[in-house]
């Protein structure tokens, strides 16, 4: 089985512009994490697509690397790729609908995707909509809501960020008594939570789901914008339940989810709301096999073959604490 891992930071998407250095340095963890529990199962034999601008010797031995370079035809590269291929696993942003259009192209062909579908990650890459879905489904959620103008003054602190943005790109807290003008395109408005800024891990298929682990965001609040330093992975155990009570929830509230995706949450006083869902890996995912002791990729390929999500972890795992470097930074 051919299976294409496309992470399009890395993997020539940006070829006419700069690596942004925070994403570049998430995109290159959780390529390597997947391309490692890939090469773990038997029969798959993972491809990728790699910007020229970064090294490939020391990708792990057995993927098959395709160069990417700026004067190249990248759809015709990406297609190719594609037919060569019998499963492809799109790790890229959702802004701009990049995610979304390439699940979209691979939908179009006859190979197999091995994340969700287009119109799922349409509706979790808006931020608003994504809320919308999970409070019909009574779930608690960061109260959010269009940005269409200059906001008012606000009495509290209050997070301007892109409807469409990945992690913290874009994100901007606007303290009280401030204004923020949005830039181009839509942009939502959420109230600075108090907690801790915590993530699950899971497996999603038809409406339910199977959760991998409860994790420690590290987040900084740099100024007046936030960067993702790492993440402890299996951080909190789940003896009551209610970490899958929760992924359970966003399953049944967006029941097109499939395969790996994250849920970011604050962990409040009041207890645990939810702040968006990320269809697709997180940078968490780097962390999984070495805490917990299951082969995420493995049990994705198993789901594609079966239809059946795995029966819940009964191992106590041991939290492993991931760093993110920027070595792209210009």
């Amino acid at each position: 089985m051919n299976v294409l891992v496309f992470e399009f930071i890395t993997g020539g998407g940006l070829r006419h512009e700069s690596l942004p250095p925070g994403l570049a340095a998430e995109g290159e963890l959780m390529l390597r994490a997947l391309l490692q529990d890939l090469l773990e199962v038997p029969g798959v034999r993972p491809l990728i697509l790699r910007d020229d601008r970064l090294d490939w010797e020391h990708l792990p031995c057995g993927v098959m690397v395709t160069p990417v370079a700026a004067a190249d035809d990248f759809d015709r590269i990406w297609r190719d790729a594609i037919a060569r291929c019998d499963a492809v696993w799109p790790i890229a942003p959702e802004t701009g609908g990049v995610l979304e259009r390439l699940c979209r192209q691979v939908e179009h062909t006859a190979t197999a995707l091995l994340t969700s579908p287009a119109h799922a990650v349409a509706v979790a890459a808006s931020k608003l909509a994504t809320t919308q879905a999970l409070e019909r489904h009574h779930l608690a959620v960061v109260p959010t809501r269009l940005c269409m103008a200059r906001p008012e003054p606000a009495p509290d602190a209050m997070v301007i960020k892109p409807d469409d943005g990945a992690g913290c790109e874009g994100a901007r807290l606007v303290r009280a008594g401030r204004e923020f003008t949005p830039g181009p395109g839509h942009w939502v408005i959420q109230p600075m939570l108090e907690g801790d800024s915590l993530s699950l891990s899971a497996l999603f298929s038809h409406g339910r789901a199977r959760l991998l682990s409860c994790n420690r965001q590290h987040v900084d609040n740099t100024g007046d914008g936030f960067v993702l330093r790492g993440c402890t992975v299996d951080a909190l155990d789940d003896p009551d339940g209610l970490w899958q009570t929760l992924a359970s929830g966003v399953a049944a509230a967006l029941p097109e989810l499939w395969g790996y995706a994250g849920v970011d949450l604050i962990r409040t006083a009041d207890g645990p709301v939810i702040l968006e869902v990320n269809p697709r890996l997180t940078t968490s995912y780097a962390g999984l096999k070495a805490a917990t002791g299951e082969n995420p990729a493995a049990m994705t390929i198993e789901l594609l073959r079966t239809g059946r999500l795995p029966a819940p972890r009964t191992r106590k795992g041991t939290p492993v604490v991931l760093k993110l470097e920027h070595p792209y930074a210009h």
